[in-house]
């Protein structure tokens, strides 16, 4: 059977029509992820640092730090006593200067028993400024 000029007009207005929904479909996803990628970007740093530090502990370093002095250590160190310890670093530091740059470059001093390279080294780039100073002020009060 031969294809008439009503069917081949409408193969190409379905081929249209699927090319427009395919465009669409990638704007929408592009959309989606320019705001994924951007909406931290201009939020207000948050009221409460010490708040947003226990936050940020909570999400990404609770799977591997306890609290608890005596363990569990799944992967880290427990940071029970974090503040205290920072405070008495014997570096010369500020105990917030010592845990920014524990948080930042973490194979700076390894605690022993504990190999270089366990815990992210990402998070200088990672995490705004504002959000690592909350995590500092959040690990200065933990006892």
């Amino acid at each position: 059977m031969r294809a008439t000029s009503l069917d081949t007009s409408r193969r190409g207005a379905g081929r249209q029509d699927r090319n427009a929904r395919i465009l669409r479909l990638g704007v929408y996803t592009a959309c989606l992820i320019a705001i994924t990628l951007f909406s931290g970007c201009n939020r207000p740093d948050p009221p409460d640092p010490v708040a947003e530090g226990q936050r940020l502990y909570t999400i990404y370093c609770l799977g591997c730090h306890s609290l608890d002095p005596a363990g569990p250590t799944a992967l880290g160190p427990p940071l029970a006593g974090i503040g205290a310890r920072a405070a008495n670093n014997g570096e010369g530091f500020s105990a917030a200067e010592w845990l920014r740059r524990e948080i930042i470059d973490p194979d700076a001093v390894l605690t022993p028993g504990y190999p270089a390279g366990l815990m992210p080294q990402t998070y200088g780039n990672d995490f705004r400024p504002a959000q690592i100073e909350a995590l500092v002020a959040y690990l200065l009060q933990v006892e």
